[in-house]
């Protein structure tokens, strides 16, 4: 009877610590964990808000809390880390861009993200303001 052949088996261990750009995507994706969490927070807020005034008081003063402060700043943070690094992938999922015969360079589609970004975020907290 002969032996059966010995298959490969490759080490899995750590494997996105051999890169930064591992450690980045698994970082990235990671923040999707909080996205989704500051979704079901508002989607708690919306429950409260159809409960009724009491209840929509209620979570409007838990927004006030230390613990609201701490998760609403962490929640920007990793929305913020998440916005950069796609759009530091952007300029590698457009199509190449030309402008006037010349390709246009990665950092420039990045900082016009970056800029388009910005001003969307600063009309948005205008009519916040002016608003609400």
């Amino acid at each position: 009877m002969t032996p059966a052949p010995k298959t490969y088996v490759r080490p899995m261990n750590r494997w996105w610590m051999r890169h930064p750009a591992y450690r980045r995507y698994l970082l990235r994706e990671g923040t999707s964990v909080m996205v989704a969490a500051y979704a079901l927070f508002l989607l708690a807020g919306m429950v409260c808000l159809v409960l009724g005034e009491a209840a929509f008081n209620l979570w409007r003063g838990f927004l006030q809390s230390p613990v609201s402060v701490i998760f609403h700043l962490a929640a920007l943070a990793a929305f913020a880390f998440h916005a950069w690094t796609w759009f530091k992938v952007m300029p590698l999922t457009t199509p190449p861009l030309r402008f006037r015969g010349r390709p246009v360079p990665d950092r420039m589609i990045f900082r016009a993200a970056l800029w388009a970004w910005g001003i969307a975020s600063l009309v948005l907290l205008v009519l916040a303001m002016r608003f609400l």
